[in-house]
């Protein structure tokens, strides 16, 4: 079974879709006193110099600086919902909507409907041996 071109870009789109929500990550903020120095989603944090013991280069207990962490939780359980649970005028508007986006992507009719009942006219002599004009 082929599957066309834009049926794979929405196949992709929604199994993009379903993975960023399900996904869970944190954001990291550094502040020192009330300026924001570093902002990180997946890499270590940038701590300011005046956060840091000179000798070892760990972060001290001075107090100036706070780190905060944002989580952003995804969800835990998908729901599949099937068309019997929709009402009666979803269902109308899911069937309309797919009918008339899928018509979009439907080869248009080459030849007219009228053409299939169309004879040519006849041909009473033959141009090319009358003036004698020949294609090489």
């Amino acid at each position: 079974m082929k599957i066309a071109f834009p049926h794979k870009i929405l196949i992709s789109l929604l199994a993009l879709l379903v993975l960023v929500t399900t996904n869970s990550f944190a954001i990291e903020k550094h502040f020192c006193g009330e300026r924001l120095v570093d902002t990180s989603v997946f890499a270590e944090l940038e701590k300011c110099p005046g956060c840091l013991d000179a000798k070892d280069n760990i972060p001290s207990e001075s107090g100036c600086c706070k780190d905060v962490v944002d989580v952003l939780e995804g969800q835990d359980i998908t729901t599949v919902k099937k068309i019997d649970d929709l009402d009666v005028n979803q269902q109308v508007f899911l069937v309309a909507f797919g009918n008339a986006f899928f018509s979009l992507f439907q080869p248009e009719s080459i030849s007219p409907e009228n053409a299939l009942h169309y004879d040519p006219p006849t041909i009473s002599f033959d141009l090319q041996s009358c003036y004698q004009v020949y294609l090489i």
